[in-house]
């Protein structure tokens, strides 16, 4: 793996972390409000929200994951070259 490919996923995890680190605050501040406030529907708004940030922090880090996965591969591969 060149050092500019090696640079890129290094990059590409780091966002990812960081995407998967907001997600997770995102999730909590509506949590929070949720439970801040009387009115149901407006309860139901949040919790759907919080649902859906969850949802988008199960993505990354399954992509993460994928990406990781990748890597260890191709270094393996490339390792004796």
């Amino acid at each position: 793996m060149t050092d500019n490919k090696s640079n890129e996923i290094i990059s590409l995890v780091e966002v990812l972390k960081d995407a998967i680190n907001k997600e997770h605050v995102s999730c909590d501040y509506y949590n929070r409000a949720a439970t801040g406030t009387v009115k149901p529907a407006v309860k139901k708004m949040f919790l759907k929200l919080a649902e859906m940030e969850r949802g988008h922090a199960l993505e990354l880090a399954k992509q993460l994951s994928d990406l990781e996965a990748q890597t260890f591969i191709d270094k393996a591969i490339t390792a004796n070259f």
